[in-house]
């Protein structure tokens, strides 16, 4: 009986510490704002709207830091599987790169559409306002929240869909060399568009033999899905690494098959160039054509013809680790964290981050020096991105997406959190 009474104490004490963080946080509404202007949001709000999200050069995007521990392996799995962030649950994250300024073009339900490169990245509404269908209102669906998801990394109930979107007959949206699949599911969102809009959809074929007369669908013993997010995701240990870098660190920018669209990324604290739109997704020396110093006579610097590409900060153990982009692009992010670039995952060497001794972490010789950086942290010996340094340990150890914030070495925000970690332990 104590020992009941004990737990149910542990139990109310949780509630009461949560309740208290999300009336200080504003959990459902609201947002915590830090003196620069940045918001932790710990709930299911959006913290950006669609129209907000087109701003270029784009606002930070603001999601918590998810750090706590706890040895309450309930509590843990509920956090994991339930929780809405602005990147989708954590068993379903989305993926590509967030306030990624740009747009691309392609042709979506026999219309050619344009959005922006960030569209899918992060849980939005991104078709409202841009779809044809949406325009003056719209359908039900057009309100809804999605994101671009892995089907290799998405353990929730409702499978994820495959775009529809092409460009000259090939697929306009893709990742880690198969088509993009989206999910509603994994922002809270209904999917009102799969029945009214992709009537031929996988998961609109409600038996194993409909499943098995499209060429794109696979039936795994209860639905109907898309081949790949069904029986295909062993292929990805396969892919040339030439091509999606190495098994262990692959590239996760989105690409667009060749289609039309351009982006914009700082190559210095000032200036400003066009990459094509699918910059980062693969292993290419993307600075070749693009670059002023690539681009000038003479003699070219040695990383104009080095290759890289965007990737996971967790999921990437190469001999090399990734760095963090420099800090005029700092706000380009990959499920919450600054996004990451590597070298090394594409058999390159990195002799660009030498070149912008103020801009990256790895180039900061002190604590102070380091710290004075948002997106840095020291680990003790060296300065890397904060995602390296602090994030990915725990993301990895509990499996729930961390993420940062403005509050990252706030005080107070930590000792709520470890309030109620103490109360679960």
């Amino acid at each position: 009986m104590k020992a009941f009474q004990s737990e149910a104490m542990k139990w109310t004490q949780s509630v009461f510490v949560i309740l208290v963080l999300a009336s200080q946080c504003g959990v459902a509404k609201a947002s915590m704002h830090t003196t620069s202007g940045s918001s932790v949001f710990l709930g299911v709000s959006d913290p950006f709207s669609a129209s907000e999200n087109k701003n270029y050069p784009p606002p930070t995007t603001a999601a918590n830091k998810s750090l706590v521990k706890t040895s309450n392996p309930k509590m843990a799995q509920l956090v994991h599987t339930s929780l809405i962030t602005h990147y989708g649950k954590s068993a379903c994250p989305c993926v590509g790169i967030d306030n990624l300024p740009g747009v691309s073009g392609a042709t979506l339900d026999d219309h050619h559409v344009e959005y922006t490169l960030e569209a899918g990245a992060s849980c939005a509404a991104w078709d409202d306002g841009l779809h044809p269908a949406c325009e003056s209102g719209g359908a039900t669906w057009c309100k809804q929240k999605w994101c671009y998801v892995d089907p290799c990394n998405c353990n929730i109930d409702i499978l994820p869909k495959m775009t529809q979107m092409q460009v000259g007959g090939k697929t306009g949206v893709t990742f880690k060399g198969m088509p993009a699949y989206w999910s509603y599911a994994t922002c809270g969102g209904i999917d009102y568009y799969t029945s009214s809009m992709s009537k031929d959809a996988c998961v609109m074929q409600k038996d194993a033999y409909k499943c098995s007369q499209n060429p794109k669908c696979a039936w795994d013993g209860k639905r109907c899905g898309g081949k790949e997010a069904v029986t295909s995701c062993i292929e990805r240990t396969t892919l040339d690494p030439i091509t999606y870098g190495e098994e262990d660190c692959r590239c996760v920018g989105l690409g667009r098959n060749g289609g039309p669209g351009r982006a914009y990324m700082y190559i210095n604290e000032h200036t400003r160039v066009k990459y094509p739109p699918e910059v980062g997704a693969t292993c290419k020396a993307w600075e070749a054509d693009v670059h002023p110093d690539c681009l000038a006579g003479g003699s070219r610097p040695s990383w104009c013809d080095q290759k890289w590409c965007f990737v996971d900060p967790c999921k990437c153990k190469a001999s090399v680790p990734p760095k963090v982009v420099m800090e005029a692009n700092s706000y380009m992010k990959f499920q919450g964290k600054t996004a990451y670039w590597s070298y090394a995952t594409c058999g390159s060497t990195d002799t660009w981050s030498s070149s912008g001794a103020g801009q990256y972490c790895v180039n900061q010789k002190s604590e102070a020096a380091c710290t004075s950086m948002k997106k840095c942290g020291w680990t003790g010996k060296e300065c890397m991105g904060i995602a390296l340094a602090e994030i990915c340990a725990v993301q990895e150890a509990t499996g729930i997406l961390g993420m940062e914030s403005g509050l990252e070495r706030s005080g107070i925000f930590m000792a709520l959190l470890i309030a109620i970690a103490a109360t679960m332990s």
